[in-house]
């Protein structure tokens, strides 16, 4: 069916074909790697600003004029804040789990199409004997 001539030339091609998907799946991978970067930096930003408003918090409730109207209004107005973080870090947590999820195949396909091209180096196409 093909000449060894063809199968060279589709080999060669096809190898090529592997060994860029194979690229292009691990820089593929490396940009989510840099995203995962900047979503950890803002996981960890948020992070840092909820621990700061339970201190304030937990400061407020120590204080003297704790019973006071006013006091009790700076502590659920920093509550609230403080509420409005946890969806925040919930989304980015999801966030970074999916692109975990997603550069652990992307690494996979880079694998596998390099074996792909390795095994192709050897591979030929052979006719079936007809009986």
């Amino acid at each position: 069916m093909f000449t060894n001539e063809q199968q060279a030339e589709h080999r060669n091609a096809f190898i090529a074909e592997c060994r860029q998907k194979a690229w292009g799946a691990l820089c593929h991978a490396a940009y989510i790697e840099k995203n995962l970067d900047d979503l950890l930096a803002r996981y960890q930003k948020l992070q840092a600003e909820d621990a700061t408003y339970a201190a304030d918090i937990k400061e407020l409730e120590r204080a003297l004029d704790s019973h006071t109207v006013d006091n009790r209004n700076k502590r659920k107005d920093l509550q609230e804040k403080r509420n409005a973080l946890a969806p925040q870090m919930q989304a980015i947590g999801q966030s970074a789990q999916d692109g975990q999820k997603a550069m652990q195949q992307l690494l996979h396909s880079v694998e596998t199409n390099l074996d792909l091209a390795t095994h192709a180096e050897t591979w030929e196409w052979k006719e079936q004997s007809k009986p």
